[in-house]
Parts: structure tokens; sequence; C-alpha cells
């Protein structure tokens, strides 16, 4: 079973009012169009600076992303808890009319912010921002110390 959840899509309407913002990037809301996903909601990111036309931002952000996918399988496979954690895995897509690079992938819905890069860890008592603390220490912990996962996100769906 496959610890991440893809595009699937070929295009999207994406809306032109900014959605969300993190540190570095702007995010608007969309609707897939075309591919499996059609008539599902979708986000694109945009990184705020001059970076949306250089290939080396969008290319980093993707081995991060495989690297993290990394981690999650090992997780999975240490067995630690019995629900999964899926990770969003964006595709680089290009803007028709502007030519500027974005990624886009599945909209998540319920929408928690669990840890940051900061040290802040959500420990509000509810049972998935305690548990999103253990991937974190384990990836810390299993890669000998190379590696931390940090300023993890996500919802809570039936099927992990």
């Amino acid at each position: 079973m496959s610890n991440r959840r893809l595009n699937n899509a070929t295009r999207a309407d994406i809306y032109g009012d900014i959605f969300a913002q993190g540190t570095f990037k702007n995010v608007w809301r969309g609707t897939y169009t075309e591919g499996a996903r059609a008539g599902q909601a979708c986000v694109s990111k945009e990184f705020k600076t001059g970076s949306v036309f250089e290939d080396h931002y969008f290319e980093q952000e993707l081995s991060i992303i495989g690297r993290t996918q990394k981690i999650i399988d090992a997780w999975h496979d240490a067995d630690i808890i019995e629900r999964r954690i899926v990770l969003n895995t964006p595709a680089i897509w290009e803007y028709e009319v502007s030519g500027h690079k974005c990624l886009v992938e599945p909209m998540i819905e319920n929408f928690e912010k669990f840890n940051s890069n900061t040290g802040w860890a959500d420990m509000s008592g509810g049972k998935w921002s305690e548990a999103m603390q253990a991937p974190s220490h384990f990836s810390y912990h299993n890669s000998g110390g190379q590696f931390l996962l940090c300023d993890l996100q996500g919802g809570a769906y039936r099927d992990g």
C-alpha cells in the first residue's frame, strides 16, 4: 500500500485569490479538471521570491519530498502505530499564460499544523496532535541524527 498521495491529474483551474501563505510560498485553491482526480480540490504553491523561474528551487523541493517519503516508508515498516501517515507529493506544473512554475498537489481537508521547524509542537491533547510528534523523533533516531522531519501538517482521514 502506498504511503503517498499523487496528483493523478493533468489540468486544473486555479482561483485568483491567495488561499494561504507560508514562510516561503503562497498557496492558491483550485479544482482538478482533467485526469483521475477531476472534480477534486487541489492547491497550487508558488515560491514568494523570483525563484518561480529557477528550476533548482523545484528540484530541491522534490528532493526533500523524496527523502521525506523514504522516512515515512521506514516509519511504516517499523510498525509503530496502526494508522497510516500519507505524504502529499506535488508535481511541477507551469501556468499556461505566465509560464510561472508551481507545485500542484491534492488539497488537504481538515488541515492541522502538528509542529514547526522552530521547535513548536501542538500538544493540545488531540489524538493526532500528539501522535504526529512521533515521526519527528523517529526520523532523527532512524537516520542517526542526519534528518529531522518537522513542519508536519496534514488532515485526519478515515483511512489514516
